[in-house]
């Protein structure tokens, strides 16, 4: 059984979201994102929602596609699992953590708010997902056109340190 699908472990956050939480669940947020892009609600696409919002840690493609074998008995084949993340990077619903290339739900739509860091610790692999205001964003992609001469259409920011727990 894949302990990250399916249980909680306390090892990814979403308690730094502040104002910006609109405290839907994932599943809520996922439903809605495929229901305006006229996408179906297959039962392999809830199977990856489910086993993503029920973990606390960033996925592989191959630990969902075990866990929805292994513990939904959802008969899928490797290529649609990556499709359906594929599918879900587009609807803005997930992130890709590196340098791992594993998947984390995201739970603000990131068109709604994509002011957001992810904080990764490379001791014990927890993964926070902040907010910032618009200023604190704003202020680094104007930097970065200004210094540059490059005009941002979309980021992702990652942090890589090590968390509270693991600096004691």
């Amino acid at each position: 059984m894949n302990n990250h699908c399916l249980h909680k472990d306390n090892q990814h956050s979403h308690t730094s979201h502040g104002e910006q939480c609109n405290g839907k669940s994932f599943k809520e947020l996922a439903f809605e994102a495929m229901k305006e892009n006229n996408l179906r609600i297959t039962k392999s696409r809830l199977a990856v929602i489910q086993c993503l919002e029920n973990s606390n840690v960033p996925l592989s493609p191959k630990s969902i596609f075990d866990t929805l074998l292994n513990d939904y008995h959802i008969k899928i084949d490797q290529v649609s699992v990556y499709r359906i993340l594929e599918a879900f990077i587009h609807l803005k619903l997930i992130h890709q953590v590196f340098p791992s290339g594993d998947y984390l739900s995201c739970h603000t739509r990131c068109e709604e708010n994509p002011n957001h860091i992810i904080l990764n610790c490379t001791k014990c692999h927890k993964v926070m997902e902040v907010h910032l205001d618009i200023k604190t964003i704003s202020s680094i992609l104007l930097s970065i056109q200004t210094k540059f001469q490059f005009e941002p259409i979309n980021h992702m920011f990652q942090i890589d340190g090590n968390c509270e727990q693991c600096r004691k």
